[in-house]
């Protein structure tokens, strides 16, 4: 019996699934997608671009706080793993004035400086605004599978299982019954029968892998990243253009990039790939080489597309209690599992829908979600033993 089953083996499924390891909880994982399968286009996590930049303005927010939680923990990653995580400079500009003179992140991140282009300092893309700092970046692909190794180190099994509904994953077959399941299916969240969120969809990222190990700057240009809608009048804020520099010995670096709610395509598209290519290119010309004289001579490795698990009004964190078990109505569509045995109350901790801030919130919302799992299973009468 294990006190509970992780749905979704993507960065969030498996830190929480340490997380719960951890606390002394016997835990078990079921992904459609396992941390090794890189190359699959529905598995968001190892497709990130991923650098620590927080998107929230409020510092109050518990968004906000899983991010500061997971800054600090980074440290102790990238002193261990540093092919995988490393802290390097970064550099935001901008064209419009903004007011971050407050940013909720300055002090944590303790180098923070705003910074105005002059004639004796221009900024990067010859942009009027700009702050700089150092944070971490990470290495996607191989951190995700290196979480994988992790959890099987600790005989946390990982299961490559699809299922159709939520009520199946409290009596799996080879896995027995659970009272608890964590909810880290992310874009499956939308269609997984028993949760059915019609507020997650699909944001599309398309990125363009080079190689160029001389450039270790994160270089951000993202006033037209995650846009809102237009009001009459106003104009579209600039196309977004992201230089994140990968740790490790191959010297790649990812350029972006979208994002494009609620579209499903997989396929790089050949003009926003040259559109990313020519505004990486005029933030920081070294993407070329020392002696490149223009964007056709980046050494270009791969065209990536993946599909963020974004969701309306943010990321979902909470408990939900749940009956199984016995004869209920059923709607007539779910499959079986869950049903037929005695009626039994269980839980279930929502962990999905962090869009863009998969890696950068990681940690501290594993940290909330164990919470509310432990919580949870403290108030039952069974508990299973490591």
């Amino acid at each position: 019996m294990y006190d509970a089953v992780v749905l979704g083996a993507g960065v969030i499924g498996l830190t929480v699934a340490r997380e719960l390891h951890s606390k002394g909880l016997k835990v078990a994982i079921i992904g459609r997608d396992l941390p090794e399968d890189s190359i699959s286009f529905g598995f968001a996590s190892p497709w990130a671009g991923c650098n620590w930049h927080s998107f929230e303005t409020d510092g109050t927010s518990p968004a906000a706080e899983w991010d500061a939680i997971t800054f600090r923990r980074l440290a102790k990653l990238a002193q261990e793993e540093p092919d995988l995580c490393e802290r390097i400079p970064f550099f935001g500009v901008w064209q419009n004035p903004q007011k971050d003179g407050n940013l909720w992140f300055k002090d944590l991140v303790g180098d923070f400086k705003q910074i105005k282009a002059s004639p004796s300092q221009p900024l990067p893309g010859n942009l009027p605004y700009g702050h700089s700092f150092s944070s971490y970046v990470l290495h996607a692909p191989n951190y995700t599978a290196y979480l994988g190794s992790v959890a099987r180190s600790l005989n946390i099994p990982i299961y490559r299982h699809r299922i159709s509904s939520l009520d199946e994953a409290y009596d799996l077959p080879g896995i027995g019954k659970t009272n608890l399941v964590i909810n880290a299916t992310g874009l499956g969240a939308k269609s997984l029968i028993g949760v059915e969120d019609d507020k997650v969809y699909p944001a599309r990222g398309q990125t363009v892998l080079v190689k160029a190990p001389w450039v270790r700057t994160c270089y951000m240009h993202v006033e037209g990243f995650m846009p809102a809608p237009l009001k009459p009048g106003e104009k579209p804020p600039p196309e977004p253009a992201y230089i994140i520099p990968r740790p490790g010995p191959e010297g790649h670096v990812v350029l972006g990039g979208t994002y494009i709610k609620n579209d499903y395509s997989c396929l790089p598209s050949i003009s926003e790939a040259e559109r990313i290519l020519r505004a990486c290119y005029n933030l920081c010309p070294l993407l070329a080489g020392p002696n490149g004289k223009s964007w056709k001579d980046i050494e270009v490795v791969a065209h990536n597309v993946g599909l963020r698990p974004a969701r309306e009004g943010g990321a979902r964190l909470e408990l939900e209690k749940r009956v199984v078990g016995g004869r209920r109505e059923r709607r007539g569509v779910e499959p079986k599992g869950g049903n037929g045995g005695e009626t039994r109350t269980v839980g279930v901790v929502h962990a999905y829908g962090v869009g863009s801030a998969g890696f950068q919130c990681s940690m501290g919302l594993a940290e909330k979600a164990t919470e509310l799992a432990v919580g949870f299973l403290d108030s039952q009468s069974t508990r299973a033993r490591l």
